[in-house]
């Protein structure tokens, strides 16, 4: 298909879906604090997956774990499959379309089912990296070729190729028979986003936090490996599946023998660095500024920093969302300036001044709309924009009216483990970084289901918020 036909699908909607150049940073951090960005083949220092390979915690599944070899309790689920259903080797790809090293591993699979015709089978499941900006968006794309009995030939022609965009993605669709059409519906209208993130976070229990990372009937092995590596454990497991076979574990149940007893989940001991994005927290509102209605579905509390372009950019983020979703999302305002931001400070005191006054919320917006570059004076200049009384607003940026509150907020920010801005919850659920519309709407659409069904059980619309921030995910 002509990308110039892909093109003329956008929508604004599907427009913002890539709203940060693939590798920026995401959001402004203190001394110490890793940033968000990482390689695709390992993950960063200090990071969850280095976290595992130290002193990790193990939760089974199972009455037992083996203690011979380590395996996982890799549930295939809904998972895209190829190969024999009987096969006594099934390999498990954590995968991201736009990592090279996936492509790597991809062409190792390939290879395994060459070599092992009939005895290999494979699973897909989806693990889009942050800093990928096309990874979220094919994720999706692969649900909905999957949707149409048109997955592996999606999934291939992807891996055939080098480059991953939204343009490309439409002609990668056309090219395994997808109606781009619907494709372009489903992005807008995200409605495999709840299978993707389930892949996500199956993903993160297990602790993978790289791509590739491949589970051979429940074994890991994390990044591009050679193929002989590959083939060396798969050999292993063959004898294995063939001694099953002959105590009597049926074809079609050797996988389930084999992960039976394997490890559910990996339990981090210590403080875990980050926010963790699968937990729901219990984030109070207190006196903060609210806009939008008290019985909305969806609660947003964002903890900024005026003077970090990161949240300068995570605004507008929040703002089109806002236009998108209207009554259905309130957002709330915590201070959170950074100490190395030298009018950070000042700039929250001066949104505590606005907000004294009435008018926190265009006094924020013209703020915001500095992207992040101002000084003393013109914080007084957005006063007089936004019709504050000055003098008043003078006295109090330059006394400390307001900073128990900001220090109030600071303290809950470091409690619930925020280090760096911007820094969301949304009905409890963490966001880090000015991440793209489409990572907000995947959270978003699930929290509506889920505020939907808390008020089907008899929930009061006012309390959903309270309800849901103690409410664990599924």
């Amino acid at each position: 298909m002509p990308a110039s036909f892909a093109r003329g699908l956008h929508t604004p909607a599907l427009a913002a879906l890539l709203s940060i150049p693939v590798g920026a940073p995401l959001g402004c951090h203190g001394p110490g604090r890793a940033g968000l960005q990482a390689p695709d083949a390992a993950a960063p220092e200090g990071a969850r997956g280095e976290d595992a390979a130290g002193l990790p915690r193990f939760a089974s599944g199972g009455a037992e774990a083996s203690t011979e070899i380590e395996r996982y309790k890799v549930e295939l689920g809904d998972a895209p499959v190829r190969g024999n259903a009987n096969a006594p080797v099934t390999v498990v790809m954590f995968s991201d379309f736009e990592c090279p090293y996936c492509r790597e591993g991809y062409l190792n699979l390939r290879e395994l089912e060459r070599r092992y015709e009939g005895r290999v089978r494979i699973a897909y499941k989806a693990f889009p990296l942050d800093f990928h900006s096309g990874a979220l968006p094919a994720a999706i794309a692969a649900r909905t070729a999957q949707a149409a009995g048109r997955f592996w030939e999606f999934h291939d022609r992807v891996y055939a190729q080098r480059e991953v965009d939204l343009d490309r993605l439409f002609d990668y669709a056309a090219d395994a028979g997808i109606d781009p059409k619907l494709l372009a519906r489903d992005l807008d209208s995200l409605d495999f986003g709840p299978e993707v993130r389930r892949d996500m976070r199956q993903a993160r229990r297990l602790g993978v936090s790289s791509t590739p990372t491949f589970f051979i009937n429940g074994r890991q092995l994390s990044g591009a490996q050679p193929v002989d590596e590959m083939s060396a454990v798969v050999e292993e497991e063959l004898a294995l599946a063939k001694g099953w076979a002959a105590d009597g574990v049926a074809p079609a149940d050797i996988y389930a023998h084999a992960i039976k007893d394997g490890f559910s989940a990996i339990e981090y001991s210590g403080r875990r660095r980050g926010l963790d994005p699968d937990s729901v927290t219990v984030v109070p509102i207190g006196k903060s500024p609210v806009l939008g209605p008290a019985d909305a579905p969806v609660t947003i509390v964002a903890f900024n920093d005026f003077e970090c372009p990161f949240c300068a950019r995570g605004n507008a983020v929040v703002s089109r969302l806002r236009a998108r979703y209207g009554d259905k999302i309130r957002l709330v305002y915590k201070s959170n300036p950074l100490p190395f931001h030298s009018h950070a400070f000042i700039a929250a005191r001066a949104a505590m001044s606005a907000a004294a006054q009435g008018k926190f919320w265009p006094y924020h917006d013209a703020l915001y709309a500095t992207g992040a570059k101002f000084d003393e004076d013109k914080l007084i200049a957005i006063a007089k924009q936004v019709g504050l009384d000055v003098k008043r607003f003078k006295d109090d940026i330059q006394g400390g009216t307001f900073d128990a509150a900001i220090d109030d907020d600071l303290a809950l920010g470091a409690m619930l483990g925020v280090s760096g801005t911007p820094a969301y919850f949304v009905n409890g659920r963490p966001v880090e970084g000015a991440l793209p519309d489409l990572h907000f709407r995947l959270i978003i659409e699930e929290e509506l289901e889920r505020a939907a069904a808390a008020v089907a059980r008899g929930v009061a619309k006012a309390e959903v918020y309270d309800a849901l921030m103690r409410t664990p995910l599924e």
